[in-house]
């Protein structure tokens, strides 16, 4: 099941399936609910035929990865070739039922509705692709109330207040700490020795846990922890 809308320059869609990402979820049968956003330029490379490989798609991530230090091609951790192949098949489907961008709809009461009742219970993974800060924060805390726990991670906390339901996606101990100034709990990304909490689902920790069923990187709302998350680059 997906459901989508189009926000300024971007494409947001909200996907109920199930995974085989074994470090995500606990059975390849749980449907979880990931979201994903592309840019305008993305979705028409697909409409019009014109994209010509994972260079050209990922150098288009503009409006829908923002000013993000991965966003070069071959940086980000989803620019491989497995979840290229999912990222167009998926737009090639929203292809075949919307061929225009203005064929899209725009953000409406009945699609909000829709997207939060498919929530209900259910693990979301904010930002499977794209950067999830984008969503409307009103959107984003109706999703949260109704699921069952969740993940987020923003490199746009020095722009946004979205502490209480995101992990500030940061790499150093000294931008850990500006973040907390900032009531953002961290999930910190290199290969330096901490103090912070090894992320359970990491090869490091033995893969101990899943995201789905860990819970601590839901900001400062979703979880009793006030600590920060650590995970080696990758």
């Amino acid at each position: 099941m997906k459901l989508l809308y189009r926000l300024d320059d971007t494409l947001q869609v909200f996907s109920l399936s199930t995974t085989t990402n074994a470090k995500i979820v606990d059975s390849n049968r749980t449907k979880i609910v990931q979201t994903y956003t592309f840019s305008k330029k993305q979705y028409e490379l697909i409409a019009s035929g014109t994209n010509d490989g994972m260079k050209t798609f990922f150098s288009n991530a503009d409006t829908n990865c923002l000013d993000c230090p991965f966003n070069s091609f071959g940086k980000c951790y989803t620019h491989k070739f497995n979840q290229y192949v999912g990222f167009i098949s998926m737009l090639k489907s929203i292809v075949k039922t919307h061929a225009k961008w203005d064929d899209i709809p725009t953000i409406n009461r009945s699609i909000e509705r829709d997207i939060v009742s498919m929530s209900i219970d259910k693990y979301i993974r904010f930002g499977t692709y794209g950067e999830p800060s984008i969503y409307p924060i009103q959107l984003i805390n109706r999703m949260c109330v109704v699921s069952k726990n969740w993940t987020g991670y923003t490199h746009q906390w020095k722009q946004k207040d979205l502490g209480k339901v995101f992990m500030s996606s940061v790499h150093s101990e000294e931008e850990e700490s500006k973040a907390r100034g900032m009531g953002y709990r961290s999930f910190v990304v290199n290969d330096e020795e901490t103090t912070f909490v090894k992320c359970p689902a990491s090869k490091e920790a033995g893969n101990k846990s899943t995201c789905a069923s860990c819970n601590l990187c839901s900001g400062t709302e979703g979880t009793k922890s006030k600590k920060s998350i650590h995970i080696l680059t990758h």
